[in-house]
């Protein structure tokens, strides 16, 4: 076993499915990313049953896809995987669109996982993504080893090769002011990594 390997079994080995508790304010922040998704072929990446149960229901030809695999026995289109092998199981340029639901947060390498996203979605192909706000709370939650302040997710989109169509704000529960989440909407703008500044600045 490489070491990265090794790193890999020590986390992955403290993961728990916490079967976090379902709420409408959670559906409000579903049926937010549904009314975005086109017709076609794509992943619901971090398995919210809610969402792909409904992408159905409207004919998209959806699979769940996270780490564990879903609590709701009636799905039954699903990848267990951890995100870092998304690319693994799709191929380039094959997929209408993407969701990905307080996913991206939890990722080791954002930037590796969005450039998985742009190699495996068509050209006009939509990515769209909710994750929450930088706050201290959530910084030290469970697992959230890329919760970054808004310039960081805009920087990691840009070098990932995307383009925002469309940018937002709201709340997965009202009733606490820290629940904030951030809403995008990406499109493919180029296919490769882009590490220059789009507005450059004087030094």
């Amino acid at each position: 076993m490489g070491i990265y390997a090794e790193f890999m079994s020590e986390l992955q080995g403290q993961f728990k499915d916490f079967g976090y508790k379902w709420t409408k304010s959670k559906e409000l922040s579903c049926d937010w990313i549904l009314r975005r998704l086109p017709a076609g072929t794509g992943v619901d990446v971090g398995g919210t049953s809610y969402l792909v149960k409904k992408a159905l229901e409207q004919g998209c030809d959806i699979t769940y896809f996270d780490y564990f695999p879903p609590a709701d026995k009636t799905i039954t289109r699903f990848i267990a995987a951890d995100m870092s092998e998304f690319a693994e199981h799709f191929q380039p340029r094959s997929l209408d669109f993407i969701s990905t639901r307080h996913t991206l947060e939890h990722s080791l390498n954002p930037l590796y996982q969005l450039w998985q996203y742009n190699r495996t979605l068509k050209d006009d192909g939509v990515l769209v993504v909710i994750v929450p706000q930088h706050s201290k709370e959530w910084v030290w939650f469970y697992s959230h080893f890329s919760c970054v302040p808004m310039e960081n997710w805009l920087m990691l989109f840009h070098r990932a090769g995307f383009s925002i169509k469309e940018v937002t704000a709201g709340s997965w529960w009202n009733e606490h002011p820290e629940y904030i989440e951030y809403r995008f909407v990406l499109e493919i703008e180029s296919r490769g990594l882009r590490l220059d500044n789009p507005e450059p600045r004087p030094c």
